[in-house]
């Protein structure tokens, strides 16, 4: 059974938190008589934790839901870990037990890509080391090659990067997937090389067939539709840390590849997006309420709409 689901906007940290805080102290009575049929949708980077400090009415905020067994979820653009791994950290990091159950990062919804590229060759791009290869393993996806991987085959593949071509010991299967097609490019998390991976994913969309060591003639780049279908995490432009004025994100990446893509094939780049505030993610997010959250019936046993309060 699901319920109708009404999103409000809570429009700052500072708002979030001490609109809780007042509004527990003033309702939490008539809540526990009238069972008020609400839930409250966190983000975390800027608005509970900005860079490494947790922002000050964080814990208060969360214990009073936890005390008032008001449900609440996390829904983030941040991501590069499997949701597991990143609500043990998140735990640590504001005192706070989370569960993963709890927590949608931008790539979440990912998850069920999985399914139709099950038996395809997967560019995933994006986090420190293996971390977002170990997410799409995690999610079901059988075949997948990073622009690391690729880098430590082709030495001279990008020249300009800071990031030196390792010879790093690869599994049989992940040289295997080196020299197979790519036939899917996607974003997990902020590129941390953007030269290099810029380059891998140029080469995947202007080659031939998926081919990376082949590109397609001008006429081809010019005539002929982008065949290597392409999927974001998110589209935010920029982030919050600890510095005083925010910083690129992996929309402005997105943006570079655009241009880049639209010089050399005279084309619009076409690529799918997640995150916030993407459809796809908040109807993900209504879906893992609706596992988490009780729902209320009225006297005709119907259930009644629940509203969520969201950053």
């Amino acid at each position: 059974m699901t319920t109708r689901i009404s999103w409000r906007a809570l429009t700052s940290c500072a708002f979030t938190t001490r609109t809780l805080i007042r509004g527990f102290h003033a309702q939490t009575s008539a809540a526990a008589t009238s069972h008020a049929n609400y839930n409250v949708v966190f983000d975390i980077d800027g608005v509970l934790i900005k860079g490494k400090k947790v922002l000050p009415q964080t814990h208060r905020a969360l214990g009073l839901l936890q005390a008032n067994n008001v449900p609440y979820i996390f829904l983030t653009n941040g991501g590069g870990l499997k949701e597991v791994d990143k609500a043990e950290q998140l735990s640590r990091k504001i005192g706070v037990p989370i569960s993963p159950k709890q927590l949608i990062l931008s790539h979440s919804p990912m998850r069920a890509l999985a399914a139709q590229f099950e038996d395809k060759n997967v560019l995933v791009v994006g986090g420190n080391g293996s971390d977002c290869r170990q997410v799409a393993e995690h999610y079901g996806f059988k075949h997948i090659v990073t622009p690391e991987e690729v880098h430590a085959v082709y030495p001279s593949l990008c020249p300009s990067s800071p990031n030196e071509a390792r010879s790093v010991p690869l599994a049989e299967k992940y040289l295997q997937n080196v020299h197979r097609p790519v036939e899917a490019i996607m974003v997990f998390h902020d590129s941390v090389d953007w030269g290099r991976d810029l380059q891998v994913m140029l080469d995947a969309l202007v080659s031939k067939n998926g081919d990376l060591t082949t590109v397609k003639t001008q006429a081809e780049l010019h005539t002929t539709k982008q065949s290597v279908p392409l999927f974001f995490s998110n589209s935010d432009l920029v982030w919050s840390n600890e510095y005083p004025t925010p910083r690129f994100a992996q929309g402005t990446f997105r943006t570079c590849l655009e241009r880049i893509y639209e010089d050399m094939t005279g084309q619009k780049l076409q690529y799918t997006l997640f995150g916030k505030p993407m459809s796809t993610t908040y109807q993900y997010a209504e879906s893992v309420l609706n596992r988490i959250a009780p729902i209320h019936c009225g006297p005709d046993g119907v259930p009644m709409p629940r509203t969520v309060y969201g950053e």
